[in-house]
């Protein structure tokens, strides 16, 4: 999470791009999943911006997002 007053300056994007690099680089990933609220304060935009997709699924009341990192 990223605190109020250092949102939409690029932080969490950068966050996240390094975090997929880095699960990349782990044998056998494939997948990076993360779950979220819904709503009007909801990072699910945020996500789905980065290639993630929702599943359709739930985990209590938050939706889960999934990213295909393309593993074999």
């Amino acid at each position: 999470m990223i605190a109020g007053p250092y949102q939409h300056m690029g932080f969490g994007r950068k966050a996240i791009d390094l975090l997929i690099e880095y699960i990349r680089t782990r044998p056998n990933a494939k997948q990076l999943g993360v779950s979220c609220g819904e709503g009007e304060a909801s990072p699910a935009e945020f996500y789905e911006k980065l290639g993630f997709k929702r599943t359709g699924e739930k985990e209590g009341e938050e939706i889960l997002l999934r990213l295909e990192l393309g593993g074999e």
